[in-house]
């Protein structure tokens, strides 16, 4: 993704106050939310400041000793030229400067998703660009037997507008939707070869089925698919919605659940604190199979097509988790798996309208992406309910038209940091201050790099996260450690009645729990397809007085 130019020689001598290892320029991509590594040594204490609207650095201070400054595109540049920003990095009384360069070569798509019936037919996708060298442009996409495109080789493009020759799109005999994935290309000289630049969906609704379900008698019917085996019992209710007593009674329904559960103790904290679990599955036969605004289902689900939200019957979720004899609803989880392949999830957090007091019942829905034993299932079922659910994590990402989060915006997260809510975002720029400071100085989570990286909270600018990637990011990652202190603490508060873990105990569980997977830190070999994620929608914060 990323594009390095180093210019000039490394600065020598003992009596610097300020070495840089990264040279005195460096290129930044023409695409926003796209980093770069300033590294430098500094004699003392350093501060840095870069004044410009398009790009942000982080950190901004620092003490003596082996630096780097992360240096992130905050805007895309739609200029017809290159334009330049300086780093400038003071330790003592010695400055040095770093001029940041960023390319002008750019392609967006007018649309994020193109929609077309079960039907159906021609789809244009239309795009803006100033690269009109004709080799410098491509388009990568998703292999799909149900789309057409007679000449793969061809962008039909002219200065700042074009289009992508038309896409025949065949009939779609399913109830399933499907979903193809296009990203726009510029070519470059790293060992990747192309760097994405920007991403569009086709969408294409499936047929509604005509079928109809007869026999309710499995409705409602409580089966314990986990006790827990230690501390208090937290209680995971599941349920599916668009599920049919055909798939109830040919043990699709079972599967569903099962994976699900199995999906949902894949990471690490939750992975190793398994047996602090009880958790349920509640049949739930709809009228319909498959969901949408067309549908007769029990939670009357509609995941959006255009965002990544979907929409549901909260009483109805609350009334099925409810089936669970002696069910403790304060400390529950509802978990809706919603029978469409589309890419949909999003987490119901609560908070009583009388009180004001955060609730720590919570509503998860994520749809079956890709099939029950689908990878991208599970990441996103983990995000949507172990991280925003149970933890009560922020997301990690921002967008580029965003912007910085107005002063009601930044009250309102104070006050979810005092329900101990989002923990792993925060306003603060400085690594003494932020939330997770004990993280970056603690040499046991050197290799994570944890820091201030900008853009989080849904904001591009002005709110942090602790590190480049995440499973409150790109789903790709772990949790990292702040998320998993948070996701630790929540377990412990709610399984034994302990308060918030010390840094100590927490690296004392988390060190011999480490996670599978590692992947906190960016890469500038890494893939064009890494543009393709589609954010999750954010939490909706619902003000209910109705949740006991």
């Amino acid at each position: 993704m990323l594009a390095v130019l180093l210019v000039g020689c490394k600065d020598s001598g003992d009596d610097s106050s300020i070495t840089l290892k990264t040279g005195t320029v460096m290129e930044l991509p023409s695409v926003a939310s796209q980093s770069v590594t300033v590294s430098f040594e500094a004699r003392s204490d350093w501060t840095a400041t870069c004044v410009s609207d398009w790009v942000n650095i982080s950190p901004r201070k620092g003490n003596a000793g082996s630096n780097t400054i992360t240096v992130t595109t905050a805007q895309t540049n739609r200029t017809k030229g290159t334009r330049t920003a300086q780093l400038m990095i003071t330790a003592g009384q010695e400055q040095r400067n770093v001029s940041l360069i960023q390319s002008s070569k750019y392609a967006i798509f007018d649309k994020k998703e193109y929609t077309v019936g079960p039907e159906g037919g021609r789809v244009v996708l239309t795009f803006k660009s100033n690269i009109t060298e004709s080799d410098d442009l491509g388009l990568m996409h998703t292999i799909q037997d149900w789309i057409d495109w007679t000449d793969q080789s061809r962008l039909t493009r002219a200065e700042w507008e074009g289009s992508v020759d038309p896409l025949m799109v065949s009939p779609n005999t399913s109830a399933d939707g499907r979903l193809a994935l296009y990203i726009l290309a510029l070519k470059t000289n790293n060992e990747q070869g192309w760097m994405g630049l920007d991403t569009a969906f086709v969408y294409q609704a499936g047929i509604p089925s005509t079928y109809q379900s007869t026999d309710f008698s499995a409705d409602g019917t409580v089966t314990l698919l986990q006790q827990a085996t230690v501390g208090r019992g937290i209680p995971f209710v599941l349920m599916g919605d668009g599920f049919t007593d055909r798939d109830v009674a040919d043990g699709t329904y079972d599967q569903v659940m099962n994976q699900a559960m199995e999906n949902l103790f894949t990471e690490e904290p939750v992975r190793s604190l398994r047996d602090y679990f009880t958790v349920y599955a509640v049949t739930a036969v709809s009228l319909n199979q498959g969901v949408g605004s067309d549908c007769n289902t029990v939670f009357s689900t509609v995941p959006s097509n255009i965002s990544s939200g979907i929409e549901f019957d909260q009483d109805q979720v609350e009334a099925y988790t409810r089936k669970v004899d002696g069910i403790d609803m304060a400390n529950a989880l509802s978990v809706v798996i919603v029978n469409s392949s589309s890419h949909n999830g999003v987490t119901a957090l609560l908070i009583d309208d009388q009180t004001n007091q955060p609730q720590q019942y919570a509503i998860a829905l994520c749809t079956l992406i890709d099939g029950v034993n689908g990878e991208t299932f599970r990441q996103v079922l983990v995000h949507e309910a172990i991280g925003h659910g149970l933890a009560k994590l922020a997301d990690e990402y921002g967008y580029e038209s965003s912007g910085a989060p107005s002063a009601d915006d930044v009250r309102r997260l104070k006050a979810f940091h005092q329900m101990n809510w989002m923990n792993n975002v925060d306003t603060a720029d400085e690594v003494a201050t932020v939330l997770w400071s004990s993280f970056v100085v603690d040499s046991r989570y050197a290799a994570e790099g944890i820091g201030l990286y900008e853009g989080a909270y849904t904001y591009a600018l002005g709110v942090y996260r602790p590190t480049e990637e995440s499973m409150m990011r790109g789903n790709q990652s772990p949790f990292n450690a702040p998320s998993r202190k948070a996701i630790y603490d929540r377990v412990m508060k709610l399984g034994e009645g302990r308060g918030a873990s010390s840094l100590d105990a927490f690296a004392a569980f988390d060190m011999q729990h480490q996670p599978q997977r590692w992947n906190y830190a960016t890469s500038a070999t890494r893939s064009p397809w890494s543009v393709a994620h589609r954010r999750l929608a954010p939490p909706l914060i619902i003000r209910n007085p109705a949740c006991k």
